[in-house]
C-alpha cells in the first residue's frame, strides 16, 4: 500500500556526484542521536533508549491517550510501563493503535490521509511493537523494507539490470524509476517473506524461483528529515540478489498489483547516469549504488568518494535495531 502524500524530484538541484544520491536520502546529521533539539524522544517504559524522535507540531497536535505521556520539560513522549499481567507488545501496541485512530477520525495530520495502513514492528523493542505504517514517520519511528535486484549477466560480462518503472498512478513518487521489487517489511513477516510477496505481485517472479536462487546481500540503513514536513525516521532495507538468464521465466514481467507500468534492462552506466539526472526514487539510489560497489563496478579505482560511499550506505541509526534484554 502506498502512502497517502504525493512527492516528486525536485529539479532545483541535480546531485552531480554518487555520494549526493545518497546523502539526497539520508539527510539526518550523523550526530542527530546527541543533537536532536527541538524533537521529543519516544521513551517505550522502563527501556529508556530514544525509539523515534517526535518534532513539536506532531506533539501539540496528536490526541494523545492516557497511556503515552508528554514531558515538555524534558522533552519526552513515553508510553508508560505495562501494568502487572499486560505485555510490552500488547501494551504499546494499544496505545499507539489508540493515538492513530484518533488522529484518523479526527483528520488531524494529512500525512495519514484519512486512511489505516498495515503494520510494521517498532525496530529495537523489547517485544513485537506494532504500529500502522503511515503513522510511524509522525512518531519518528524506524521502518524496515527489502529490496531485490534482478540482473542479467551477458555473454561478454557486461550486467543488465532490471529496473521498474513506477505506475504514474502512485501517490509517492510516480513514474519514477526503482527497484526490481520492493516493500515494506510487514509486522508478521521476515525480509524474505517480503521479498517473496513483493516478486510474484509486482514482477511475476514466482516463489519457487525467487526462493531458491535470490541471494541475501546485507543491509543498508539511512535516516531522513522530510524538508516539508520535517518528520524523521530511519530506514533498514534489507537487500537481495537474483540473476536471471532475461529468457522464459526468467524475466521480470508486470504484475497484478498494479504498481509497476514497465520493466527496462539497463546497463551498469545507463543506471548511473539516470539517478544522476534524478530519474530514481531517493533510497532507490542508495541500493542500486550498493549492488554496483558489491559487483565491482563503482571501485576505489575509479570513484574519489569510495570510503565515505561505502560508510554512509550503512550508518549509525539514531534509533536502537535490537533488543538490549
Amino acid at each position: 500500500m502506498a502512502a497517502p502524500t504525493t512527492r516528486t524530484p525536485s529539479s532545483s538541484s541535480s546531485p552531480c556526484r554518487l555520494l549526493d544520491l545518497i546523502t539526497v536520502f539520508d539527510n539526518l546529521p550523523l550526530d542527530f542521536e546527541q543533537k536532536h533539539d527541538p524533537y521529543y524522544r519516544l521513551i517505550l517504559a522502563p527501556d529508556a533508549r530514544a525509539h523515534g524522535y517526535i518534532h513539536p507540531n506532531t506533539i501539540a497536535r496528536m490526541p494523545w491517550p492516557a497511556a503515552l505521556s508528554v514531558d515538555h520539560e524534558r522533552r519526552l513522549a513515553v508510553v508508560s510501563a505495562p501494568p502487572a499481567g499486560t505485555s510490552l507488545s500488547a501494551h504499546a501496541g494499544a496505545a499507539f493503535q489508540e493515538a492513530v485512530d484518533a488522529a484518523i477520525d479526527g483528520g488531524v495530520f494529512p500525512t495519514l490521509g484519512g486512511m489505516h495502513s498495515e503494520h510494521f514492528l517498532v525496530p529495537g523493542a523489547r517485544g513485537p511493537v506494532r504500529i500502522e505504517r503511515f503513522a510511524a514517520p509522525l512518531f519518528g519511528i524506524g521502518t524496515r523494507g527489502a529490496h531485490l535486484t534482478a540482473y542479467t549477466t551477458a555473454a561478454d560480462g557486461r550486467l543488465g539490470i532490471w529496473v521498474a518503472r513506477r505506475s504514474r498512478s502512485l501517490h509517492t513518487y510516480p513514474g519514477m524509476l526503482d527497484s526490481t521489487v520492493a516493500g515494506g517489511v510487514k509486522a508478521g513477516d521476515s525480509p524474505l517473506d517480503c521479498i517473496l510477496a513483493e516478486s510474484m505481485e509486482e514482477a511475476s517472479l514466482p516463489p519457487s524461483l525467487v526462493r531458491s536462487r535470490a541471494r541475501a546481500t546485507g543491509v543498508i540503513t539511512m535516516a531522513n528529515r522530510n524538508p516539508r514536513s520535517e518528520l524523521v525516521h530511519s530506514e533498514i532495507l534489507y537487500t537481495y540478489d537474483l540473476e536471471l538468464s532475461g529468457e522464459g521465466d526468467e524475466v521480470p514481467r508486470l504484475g497484478d498489483d498494479g504498481e509497476v507500468e514497465e520493466f527496462v534492462l539497463m546497463g551498469c552506466q545507463e543506471v548511473e547516469r539516470r539517478m544522476l539526472a534524478g530519474e530514481f526514487k531517493t533510497n532507490v539510489c542508495a541500493v542500486m549504488i550498493d549492488f554496483l560497489v558489491r559487483h565491482g563496478r563503482i571501485t576505489p579505482e575509479g570513484e574519489p568518494d569510495y570510503v565515505e560511499i561505502c560508510a554512509r550506505l550503512r550508518r549509525r541509526l539514531p534509533v536502537p535495531t535490537r533488543s538490549d534484554v
